[in-house]
């Protein structure tokens, strides 16, 4: 009997064994080309990846081939946790390429999906805790931690939001959705809702369509300078006549919202850059 006992004990420990490290298994390579760690390893060359490894790059890069397709860049003096369904950046900047498996980027308490395959996406964590996103192939969705999608970015944009983790900070920025009239004046388009609040609108879009006219607006509320100073709105999304659109963002836009929130121009860089070399690699 004892005999027995011991040899379904042994079957049992195999097979725990065996479960343990089926559930923590690889889940991709890195290749690292300088100053990389994996879990606080030094790793030259390549690597192996498991569900919740670290990766920390110092003065140098490093790419992250996960099983799915996904394929993340991760820039220098970066630092993120991978999973098999998601990475979260700590630190720093990445590139997300994917072939079609559903995968997400979480920074600051934001979430950024790929709309579609083959999508290609750059997103930085500042050190003003913003969460800078940019399109150069494909659309992406930013997701709050409530579920709630808050903005599209389409190919070719880049937009800066608030980190959620600091939105209840002194003077942050804020989320909001508005419904007013559109105005004109001394150079600016304002929205005046039906309370008698207004706020100056900041957006990349040609906004004279909208002149005089009622619409919904959502985006990042940005506190006046002084206390009798408009609110400005950056603005992510104007619905007028059911149609819901990204606002596409200028260089005057962009510099605002680096002045404001910040980043803008910044991310406008990459998405410059990373544009020409998809071009110049075709």
């Amino acid at each position: 009997m004892a005999g027995k006992s011991y040899r379904l004990a042994l079957i049992f420990v195999a097979f725990s064994c065996a479960y343990s490290s089926a559930a923590t298994g690889p889940i991709g390579t890195v290749s690292a080309r300088g100053d990389v760690r994996l879990d606080g390893y030094a790793v030259w060359g390549n690597g192996t990846l498991f569900d919740g490894t670290t990766v920390e790059t110092g003065q140098a890069t490093a790419i992250l081939r996960l099983d799915n397709g996904t394929q993340i860049t991760l820039a220098t003096n970066s630092h993120g946790i991978v999973y098999s369904d998601h990475l979260v950046l700590l630190q720093g900047r990445s590139q997300m390429k994917t072939l079609g498996a559903p995968y997400l980027l979480e920074a600051d308490g934001l979430r950024v999906a790929p709309g579609e395959p083959n999508a290609l996406g750059v997103v930085s964590l500042t050190s003003a805790h913003t969460v800078d996103v940019a399109a150069v192939a494909g659309d992406f969705r930013v997701i709050d931690e409530a579920s709630l999608a808050i903005a599209h970015v389409s190919r070719g944009a880049a937009v800066s939001f608030p980190a959620v983790q600091s939105a209840a900070a002194p003077g942050a920025s804020s989320f909001i959705g508005v419904t007013g009239n559109v105005t004109y004046e001394n150079g600016n388009f304002y929205l005046t809702t039906d309370q008698g609040v207004k706020y100056q609108l900041v957006t990349g879009e040609e906004l004279k369509k909208y002149n005089g006219k009622t619409v919904v607006v959502s985006g990042f509320l940005q506190a006046g300078a002084t206390p009798s100073a408009v609110n400005q709105v950056i603005v992510t999304s104007i619905d007028f006549s059911g149609s819901k659109k990204s606002a596409a963002m200028t260089t005057q836009t962009k510099v605002l919202i680096g002045a404001g929130i910040g980043g803008g121009a910044a991310v406008a860089a990459i998405v410059a850059a990373e544009s020409g070399k998809s071009s110049a690699s075709r």
